[in-house]
């Protein structure tokens, strides 16, 4: 209910501002060619200036390319972009500005300046903004100057965002073609109250090339098109004392190398009241970087989703209230991934200036929370064995999980051996789904500190032979779990492995298993099973 609210202003507010009428200030008028050459940024931002001094309006970029570098919203100004217009961003550095800022958080110096701070489009403690039209934003990310590898480099990190918005307020992006980002696509922090609509995004040059991040409030993200190399969706976390709540995604098609709808990595704060709903995940269009089924184990197809859902509080945050439902993923290596606990300070990789950044933060000290976690309505098929896990680190609880109407078809191949792997505790490594190996032992759902779960309607099918049980308990106390249904493993073994668990009660189980229950250093009486009668 918060959210539909929440959403219910949100929309009054984008609206009024698109319905007032103002002034239209075509860049042609301030200078701008459009061939493609000459760069454009003095008088593009010209037109921005004046809109904003008049009180705002609409400015125009009509057909043709239009080259820029670093273009500054202001208040109450809409970026139209016309069918049949590009705008390009520079292929230089020369062009793209630092921009220290003022919201300072994790994600920057302690002077202000950011790790990531310069964009072809930015913005910071504005409002009232816009930037929509059928046109098309190419971040030129493809040109040899912003080809410098992941960012594990430091040097990789200055390439130029897309749009980077920070502690703005009123922002709506609609209708346009975005494609090509130096690095993250579209960078949102501190912002409220923000509205995605009818995108189409296509990011393929690049390493780093997210299509959405999101640390900000008051989101709806609906009727989007994505193709990105890295994550498509991601919600970030860079304030401990402040949680991303009531974000709305929906109706959207994502198709990515890495993963699908992401909570983190960055989690300070945590994310509370985030609905994501009608949703197709799929694999990329195409992979020159990722290339999974060569650089890991056990992958089935050349191009995967990493993950379809990647829910991570590994910095001190918290994940609450999360709602994923009708949702269809293919391609998948894992649909769900979610992990709480706290990864390690300083990770190998990380630029000097991040580990001491996050050497100074309270909340890596200690882990967050998850709890009130539903999935609802979900299919998925997966190529991998890297099996759907929700855990958390040893001496913590994910709590409160429903899983209702779930149906996985799951590739399946496991050994003997890989049903015995002993999986490790979480040690602080990167968050990701191959941080416990690239086999799990088991084919369906691994579960590890977990309390009160729920499963109701369960389809746990394997399409080839598999030794492992297609459910393991580890350390989870109240579980009710009410018709599940699946193969049964290879080798004559259990359908369901019990460790060290607690008030388990299983019902209406459909399978042609011969043996349901697997005891590991649990008291049978733990385990409560109900078959109904037909």
């Amino acid at each position: 209910m918060r959210i539909q609210v929440k959403l219910v202003i949100l929309l009054y507010v984008l609206t009024s501002i698109s319905c007032s009428k103002k002034a239209d200030y075509n860049v042609m008028d301030y200078g701008a060619v459009s061939n493609g050459i000459m760069m454009n940024t003095e008088a593009i931002q010209k037109a921005i200036n004046e809109c904003h001094q008049n009180g705002g309006g609409k400015v125009v970029i009509p057909k043709g390319t239009f080259l820029s570098g670093t273009l500054y919203m202001k208040d109450n100004v809409n970026l139209h972009i016309e069918a049949g217009a590009i705008l390009k961003g520079s292929f230089s550095f020369d062009d793209y500005p630092d921009n220290p800022v003022k919201y300072v958080n994790s994600f920057s110096y302690p002077n202000g300046k950011l790790f990531e701070n310069k964009a072809l489009i930015f913005g910071e403690g504005v409002s009232n903004i816009a930037i929509t039209g059928q046109g098309v934003i190419d971040g030129s990310g493809d040109s040899p100057s912003f080809q410098l590898g992941n960012d594990s480099n430091p040097e990789s990190r200055k390439r130029p965002c897309m749009l980077l918005f920070i502690d703005c307020k009123n922002i709506r992006v609609y209708d346009l073609h975005l494609r090509n980002s130096a690095y993250w696509l579209q960078n949102y922090l501190g912002c409220d109250s923000l509205h995605l609509k009818c995108l189409t995004i296509y990011n393929h040059t690049n390493f780093n090339q997210d299509a959405t991040d999101i640390d900000a409030d008051n989101v709806l993200i609906e009727d989007c098109i994505i193709d990105a190399d890295d994550d498509g969706i991601c919600l970030k976390s860079h304030n401990a004392d402040h949680i991303v709540e009531n974000i709305t995604v929906r109706n959207c098609t994502i198709s990515t190398n890495c993963n699908a709808v992401k909570f983190g990595t960055k989690s300070e704060g945590g994310f509370k009241n985030i609905s994501v709903s009608n949703c197709i995940i799929k694999k990329a269009s195409e992979d020159h970087l990722r290339k999974w089924q060569e650089n890991l184990e056990f992958i089935e197809l050349p191009t995967t989703v990493l993950t379809g859902f990647a829910l991570e509080s590994v910095d001190g945050g918290i994940i609450e209230n999360i709602n994923i439902s009708d949702i269809q993923m293919q391609d998948v290596q894992t649909p769900i991934f979610v992990i709480m606990g706290r990864r390690n300070i300083g990770q190998a990789g990380n630029p000097d200036f991040y580990k001491a950044r996050e050497k100074a933060l309270d909340s890596t000290l200690r882990a967050g929370s998850v709890s009130n976690l539903t999935f609802r309505n979900i299919t998925a098929k997966s190529h991998s064995k890297m099996t759907s896990s929700i855990t958390a680190a040893e001496g913590y609880y994910v709590e409160n999980v429903i899983l209702e109407n779930v149906k996985i078809s799951t590739m399946g191949y496991g050994t003997r051996e890989d049903a015995t792997i002993p999986l490790r505790e979480y040690n602080g490594s990167y968050p990701e789904n191959r941080m416990y190996g690239f086999a799990y032992p088991s084919s369906g759902f691994f579960f590890r500190h977990v309390k009160n779960l729920t499963l109701n309607t369960i389809d746990l099918e394997v399409r080839n032979e598999d030794y492992r049980p297609a459910i393991i308990f580890d350390d989870v106390h109240d579980v009710k779990l009410e018709t599940i249904s699946g193969n049964a493993p290879a080798g004559n073994q259990a359908l369901i492995r019990v460790e060290k668990s607690l008030g388990i009660q299983i019902s209406n189980t459909q399978s042609d298993t011969n043996v349901l229950i697997e005891y590991r250093g649990t008291n049978k009486k733990e385990v409560t099973i109900i078959q109904k009668c037909e």
